[in-house]
């Protein structure tokens, strides 16, 4: 899959993940979103795709309107196998690409340059915050032991506590934080221990590269938004079920207290509170026991979107159909203007619906190996057609696993520039290129 291809599919997830949060986002556990980001997240990273019947894409196929004909797209091949000359529309595609890349690449490098700035300049404002030591926060250390240290530190250029660092992480508290208000401090500590023990600053910065990676596609900027949002709603979550759901309203009130002055943007951390403080304090209030049927429903609807949007569509199954006066299959042949063909890719072509040295009704057509990339409809060698074959120019294989995967490596030495039989001189060595090849399956 290409870079687009993959964006696409990504952001056909991602609409579908913002349909299902609009509706069930205080319904479901928090989790349920962190889990389809993630799959959303793969979805735009990984080239390729598991495919499947549940896809959205095969349901897609399986009822897409059509006439059902066959058609196949036209390529001019010159007379040595090679794509015909034509300077102009291949220099203006290749300029295409090109400038296609010189785009990504230079968005990919503004985006990585401004979160790079940002996390820099919150580094160095990091570096100024005092190490906090008190009965309270030594006592807290103690019991929230890992096997990476925490540290509890103090600035003053921050308004809201938060949390950095991977290896070493540091929950940064404000200045102004009432050391005396236990109960609060055990709302705001949790919240950023949850933080920590799911490594969410990885989270982030996973989402970053994305975004940097698929700056061009405005679904994947939303899904950046939301993604933040609910690892925040999630770790809100976490802590009401530790504290029991009696605690909501004071959780509530200790994060109304805390909210942040807009105190600029800090990529990599975890912010106690975010912008959305509204969705937080309701999703807090409408948090509910987990149930078995909760549970099957989560795991519902996480298999289920993924099955259906993060594979790709079903294979069709290869079927013969005949090829004669009453068939629907359209035979495409090759136009006046275009010089020879080379590459059979099959057993020859048909002119008009009637097959070389023989009648059409007696042949049965397979399914092309790459339709679009090969004038007419390849066919199998019947018992018609024995005798009617030059024995001078046939190139035979053992199974049509070989001969699919021989056109294929022909067409991929077209992609790459390279001469059609790159690489098969010894095969093509008694064979003359420049007429017809007969390619049979023994």
């Amino acid at each position: 899959m290409s870079l687009l291809q993959m964006s696409f599919a990504g952001g056909i997830l991602i609409l579908a993940v913002i349909a299902i949060r609009a509706l069930a986002i205080n319904i479901l556990s928090k989790k349920t979103f962190n889990a389809l980001w993630g799959i959303s997240v793969v979805r735009l990273m990984v080239p390729f795709s598991i495919p499947s019947a549940f896809s959205v894409y095969s349901l897609m196929g399986s009822h897409a309107p059509g006439n059902g004909s066959q058609a196949i797209r036209e390529l001019p091949i010159g007379a040595s196998g090679q794509a015909a000359s034509m300077p102009g529309s291949i220099t203006n595609a290749a300029n295409a690409v090109s400038a296609w890349t010189i785009v990504w690449a230079a968005g990919v490098l503004i985006c990585a340059v401004f979160f790079s700035l940002a996390y820099w300049k919150c580094q160095k404002e990091f570096q100024t915050s005092l190490p906090v030591r008190n009965d309270f926060t030594e006592n807290w250390l103690s019991v929230h032991q890992q096997r990476r240290r925490i540290s509890i530190r103090q600035s003053g250029r921050f308004s809201a506590p938060l949390t950095y660092g991977v290896l070493h992480p540091v929950i940064l508290m404000p200045a102004s934080t009432k050391w005396e208000n236990t109960d609060l401090l055990e709302y705001v500590l949790a919240h950023e221990y949850v933080h920590i023990r799911r490594f969410d600053s990885i989270r982030k910065l996973v989402l970053i590269v994305v975004l940097c990676a698929h700056w061009f596609n405005p679904l994947v900027w939303i899904m950046y938004v939301h993604a933040n949002r609910d690892i925040e709603l999630s770790c809100d979550e976490a802590v009401v079920r530790l504290f029991g759901e009696s605690t909501k309203a004071a959780y509530a009130r200790a994060l109304i207290s805390m909210e942040e002055t807009r105190s600029g943007l800090t990529p990599l951390c975890n912010n106690f509170s975010k912008n959305a403080i509204e969705e937080r304090i309701t999703a807090i209030m409408k948090i509910k026991k987990t149930t078995v049927f909760s549970l099957i429903m989560t795991g519902f609807i996480v298999v289920g979107t993924a099955a259906a949007f993060a594979t790709s569509a079903n294979a069709q199954p290869q079927q013969a159909e005949s090829v004669g006066p009453g068939s629907e299959t359209e035979i495409v042949t090759k136009p006046d203007s275009i010089p020879l063909v080379d590459d059979s890719f099959g057993i020859f072509f048909k002119d008009g619906g009637k097959a070389v040295g023989a009648d059409a009704e007696e042949i049965k057509t397979a399914v092309p190996v790459q339709s679009d990339d090969i004038y007419g409809t390849p066919a199998e060698k019947t018992s018609a057609l024995a005798d009617d074959l030059s024995g001078n120019n046939i190139i035979y294989f053992d199974t049509e696993a070989e001969r699919d995967e021989h056109f294929r490596a022909l067409e991929a030495n077209v992609e790459e520039g390279l001469e059609r039989y790159a690489g098969f001189e010894e095969m093509y060595a008694r064979i003359n290129t420049s007429e017809p090849v007969t390619y049979i399956v023994k």
